[in-house]
This record gives C-alpha cells, sequence and structure tokens, in this order.
C-alpha cells in the first residue's frame, strides 16, 4: 500500500511539472503601469493596447489595460496585472461612449477618440518596456474636435 502511495506521488509530480513547461515559451513580463489622461481628465473606461514594434514577438501577444477612475492603469499580458515584456511598443487608445439604443448589450459605445489613437502604425504613444521600467510617463491625449465647418451627423440615440 505505502508502495502505491508513492507511486502515486511520484506521477503527480511528474505531471505538474509537465504541465508547467508547456508555458516555458512565455517571455518573462515585469509589471508596469501608467497613467491615461484626455484633456488632462481621466479617460475612464478606455483601452489600452501595446502593440510590439519591430515583429519579434509573437503577434497575439498584445499586452492591454482598461483605464480606472483616476486614470491609471496596469498592463496584463498573460494574467491580470502581470504586466509587460521587454520591448518596444505601440500604444493604442480607444475610449467607448455609451451604447447606442438598440445596440446589442456587449456591444461598447462608439469610441469617443473617433479611432484617432487606434492604430498602431499612428499611435497614441510610443513606450520602452525594460526589466527596469515600472512606470510609463503620464500619457495626456488632445480631444477630438469637430472640424469647422463640418456638420456633425445625426445625434445617436444615447442609452440612459
Amino acid at each position: 500500500m505505502r508502495l502505491l502511495q508513492v507511486i502515486f506521488a511520484f506521477g503527480l509530480c511528474l505531471m505538474v511539472s509537465g504541465c508547467g513547461a508547456k508555458h516555458g515559451d512565455r517571455p518573462a513580463v515585469h509589471a508596469v503601469h501608467g497613467k491615461l489622461l484626455v484633456a488632462g481628465e481621466p479617460a475612464v473606461n478606455a483601452e489600452v493596447v501595446l502593440y510590439p514594434v519591430g515583429g519579434r514577438e509573437k503577434p497575439l501577444m498584445r499586452p492591454h489595460a482598461a483605464v480606472q477612475s483616476d486614470g491609471s492603469f496596469h498592463l496584463t499580458t498573460f494574467a491580470t496585472r502581470d504586466g509587460a515584456p521587454v520591448g518596444d511598443f505601440a500604444l493604442t487608445v480607444t475610449w467607448p461612449g455609451p451604447r447606442i439604443k438598440g445596440q446589442g448589450e456587449d456591444e461598447p459605445g462608439p469610441d469617443r477618440l473617433q479611432h484617432r489613437y487606434a492604430n498602431p502604425k499612428k499611435p497614441a504613444a510610443s513606450v520602452h518596456v525594460g526589466t527596469e521600467t515600472t512606470e510609463l510617463a503620464t500619457i495626456d491625449l488632445k480631444p477630438v474636435e469637430e472640424k469647422p465647418g463640418r456638420a456633425a451627423g445625426p445625434t445617436p440615440n444615447i442609452e440612459p
């Protein structure tokens, strides 16, 4: 009976160590936080996404974060708030507004920034994450304004 317990424990240890090995190809990440403002005010619920520059990272590995009520954000790559890998990144921002009436519950409202900062080829900011990086410089974006002489279009029916 004792021999069976030892064999079972040994087998369990092998299984556990084998499960961890499949994540061994993940790059190390470092806790990174920052602050995002629009015209000096926190962009609450804005989405920040980092795109690797130079194509050396896995294409689906994009550190991201949601902006909190004080404008702060904490990057997530693999697990909540674990940070970002070392490298250079294009930082993009989208800031969903209120949902339009009749829109699905899971659908965000239109981007308050009108996709001005959503393209990684024309990012809101370029950032570098190093092994010692913990805090990014505060990012203060300009709000999107209607161009003079241009009709703003119909006013969307916003849900309360």
